[in-house]
Formats: C-alpha cells, sequence, structure tokens
C-alpha cells in the first residue's frame, strides 16, 4: 500500500488526461473552462433532442453560458419530473440506447424513474472506474466484490469490468445473503481488497471478529449507503485497513465520486459530470445537484438528487486542488425534525456505531422522542448507557428523549440490505 504523504489522488491524473494537459498545469480554473465549454455543448444538444428542455430551456441561449454564476441560473429538475416522462428527456435515438436501469423513487409509494443509457454513456463511466479503484489496489491484487452480480450490467458485474485494466484478479462473490458463507469464503480466497455494501459489510466483519476468522487485507470500498465515519474506524481497526467511500448513483450511470488516501473528501468524476450544491446554508450544506454533460442517452440539467452535502473548495491532503465533495450528511428522505431541529439518519448511525457490538438498528422518532433498537449478535451486549451518554452530550438532541432498546441477531440470520428501518411514531 502507498503511502499517504506521498500518493495523490489518481482522479487527477485521469483528470488531465482527458484535458489533455500535464498533471502540473492541473487547476480548478483549467477544469471550470472544461466544464463550461461542455456544458454548453450539452445545453445546444438537449435543445435540440429533448421535450422537456426544448420547453424547459426555451429562453435560454447556450453561448450565453460563460460562467458558473450564468450556469446555476438554469432551472433545477428532479425524480418527479422524470416519473413517467422519462422519454421527454430523451435525446438519442431508441435504437442507440444500450441499457435501461428502472430504479423505485423516494417519497411516492409504487413510482420508479427510468434512466436510459447509450454505448458511449457506459463506456465513459467504465474509463473512470480505474482511476477511482487505483488508489486501493495494485496489478495483482486479489479483489473480493460482495454486491448483486452475475448478469451483464449489474453492480458487480460493472464493479469487476472497472478493475479488469488495473491487472486485478476479479472475485465476484454478489451480495451477503448467508454470512456463515460469505465469511468462509474470505478465509478460502484470501482477498486484498472487499468492495461491498456498508451494513452488509459492517455485519460479516464482527461475525468474523466473534468467530475469531482472521486474515490479512489491504482495502475496503464501501457503496451504496450512507458510512458513517464511526463504522469505519471499526473496519480500519478489526482488519488493519484503508477505509475507502464511494458516492455514486444510477442517474450517473453508477460510478461518481470515491475517497483518496487523504480522507478529506470525495474525487469527483468531473470531466463527465459537474456537482453543486444547492442553496446551501450557514455551514455550507445543501443539496446536491449533477449534471451528466457527457451523457447522450438522457442528459440531466440541474438534477437535485435528494442528498444533502457540502463542497470542499480547499487543497485536499492528498495534494489535490480540485474541487470535491467534502462530506455527504445523507439522503433528504431520512432527515428527523426534532422541535424544529433538522437531524440526519447519518448523525444517528455515529453514536449508535461508535459501540463495535452494534451491527445494525432500527429508528422510530416523534416531536421530542427518539426510539432506537440496537441490533446485536447473541454473544454481544452493547454498552446502553454509554450510548445515551453520547447522545446526551450533543447539541441536536437536546431536549430529546432517547430510548434504546436490544434485540439479537441470530448466527444464521439473513443480513439483507443493510440499511437501516425508519418510521414516524
Amino acid at each position: 500500500m502507498r503511502e499517504e504523504s506521498c500518493f495523490r489522488s489518481p482522479v487527477d491524473s485521469w483528470v488531465a488526461g482527458r484535458l489533455g494537459i500535464p498533471l502540473d498545469k492541473l487547476t480548478a480554473e483549467r477544469l471550470e473552462m472544461y466544464q463550461l465549454q461542455r456544458i454548453r455543448t450539452c445545453l445546444k444538444y438537449v435543445k435540440e433532442n429533448s421535450r422537456y428542455y426544448r420547453k424547459s430551456l426555451a429562453e435560454v441561449e447556450p453561448d450565453e453560458i460563460r460562467t458558473m454564476g450564468d450556469f446555476r441560473r438554469l432551472p433545477t429538475c428532479s425524480e418527479q419530473d422524470l416519473i413517467d416522462s422519462e422519454w421527454m428527456f430523451q435525446c438519442a435515438e431508441s435504437t442507440e440506447i444500450r441499457r435501461v436501469v428502472t430504479v423505485p423513487t423516494t417519497g411516492t409509494s409504487g413510482k420508479q424513474k427510468r434512466i436510459r443509457f447509450t454505448e458511449n454513456d457506459l463506456r465513459s463511466a467504465m474509463a473512470f472506474a480505474p482511476a477511482g479503484f487505483a488508489v486501493m489496489c495494485e496489478p495483482g491484487d486479489k479483489v473480493m466484490v460482495m454486491m448483486s452480480g452475475g448478469f451483464d450490467g449489474s453492480i458487480g458485474d460493472n464493479v469487476a469490468k472497472g478493475l479488469e485494466p488495473l491487472g486485478t484478479k476479479v472475485l465476484l462473490y454478489g451480495q451477503v445473503i448467508d454470512l456463515a458463507d460469505a465469511a468462509d469464503a474470505v478465509i478460502k480466497e484470501q482477498p486484498d481488497v472487499i468492495v461491498g455494501m456498508p451494513g452488509q459489510i459492517r455485519m460479516l466483519e464482527r461475525y468474523m471478529t466473534l468467530h475469531h476468522m482472521e486474515f490479512s487485507l489491504k482495502s475496503v470500498l464501501l457503496s451504496s449507503d450512507d458510512l458513517p465515519e464511526a463504522m469505519c474506524r471499526q473496519l480500519q481497526e478489526s482488519w488493519s485497513c484503508h477505509t475507502f467511500r464511494h458516492y455514486g448513483m444510477t442517474e450517473v450511470c453508477m460510478f461518481g465520486a470515491v475517497e483518496c488516501l487523504g480522507k478529506d473528501g470525495y474525487h469527483l468524476r468531473a470531466c463527465d459530470i459537474l456537482y453543486e450544491v444547492i442553496d446551501p446554508d450557514e455551514n455550507g450544506y445543501g443539496e446536491i445537484a449533477i449534471t451528466t454533460f457527457a451523457h447522450e442517452g438522457m442528459p440531466l440539467i440541474r438534477y437535485r438528487t435528494g442528498d444533502i452535502g457540502k463542497m470542499r473548495r480547499e487543497r485536499c491532503r492528498c495534494g489535490s486542488e480540485l474541487p470535491g465533495i467534502a462530506h455527504i450528511l445523507g439522503r433528504r428522505k431520512n432527515r428527523m425534525v426534532f422541535r424544529d431541529q433538522a437531524v440526519f439518519l447519518s448523525q444517528v448511525e455515529e453514536l449508535i456505531f461508535a459501540d463495535s457490538c452494534i451491527v445494525n438498528f432500527e429508528v422510530a422518532y416523534g416531536e421530542a422522542e427518539l426510539q432506537l433498537t440496537a441490533i446485536h449478535y447473541p454473544e454481544d451486549k452493547p454498552d446502553v448507557e454509554q450510548i445515551l451518554k453520547r447522545f446526551r452530550a450533543r447539541q441536536e438532541f437536546e431536549g430529546v428523549t432517547v430510548e434504546i432498546r436490544l434485540r439479537e441477531f441470530p448466527w444464521d440470520g439473513k443480513p439483507g440490505s443493510g440499511k437501516k428501518g425508519i418510521r414516524r411514531l
């Protein structure tokens, strides 16, 4: 594994290569000029080919978008605009669409959105993958992908293909459904790197720890879910490895942004996608919006993702001077309000997962009440009083009655997605 102090994010080299300039000439200003040029081209393209943008951008002259300030005056869109109307966003001919991905929408029961990609869209996403993975693995490393796979276009299949240019040996295990089988596979294969979903990997790590199943690991890449720092620390300590977070979504064709060794936020796939934060508060947090200006099938302009985060403009610890995402609080839908104080599920996760015994939890909340069901293995006993003490020490939970119940997770239980349940009292 490379030393943290001398390893600049490989994403910068990828960006410089796309811009056709030496790495030492790469600056945030050069990148912004490139993005604006690509955005003007994209605006012309969508106005000519998309029924939705032909109407919403009717008064926009693409060549007049000379600065990011000009661009940010354009209207936004969201998944609500896509529901049952994705065909209005489509720009490419139907014969050119290589893949259609259907996913449920948030907050609208039974509704789905469909995102469409051409072959070039898919290739662009895959071209970024090696730069994102290069920080955590090297040629010859054995990488175990513990995500859904086995068919073309699946998450696991895309990750495996993205790793191919790095000369790694990819083991596509699939999602963690049976903990005993997954643990045995890890011990048998002895991977250098594991790629998986946070909740499932958390359960697997604790399962293996309690069963004294030891192995050597370089890195873990975690994606597809909120990921608290407390969970990363536990994995780092238990498996003596680096952890990396990946931020992606269907709308960007999966691969979007990844952490570096400096752990100073996410490095962006900025030659294909523009990231921005809309309506930031006094701390810089707002809704993350994306513009997929390099897409052909269904480009999205200022698409509000529903994720709340803040941008990083300062130099990264790895030496990169390009803008990135500093922090992601989580999904807007996973926000709770206690007496006008907004609290995200990720803030609860930080306090809960600080206890290494807890592998998952469920949440119910009211105006000034928070009920937590902490889930643990039979041999573990979480320290409830210590957890409550952490809640009492946090200002955002002042005046909130916190109740914690414990529930055992059987050794032969199925971990599912590992996502947290949340409901309103």
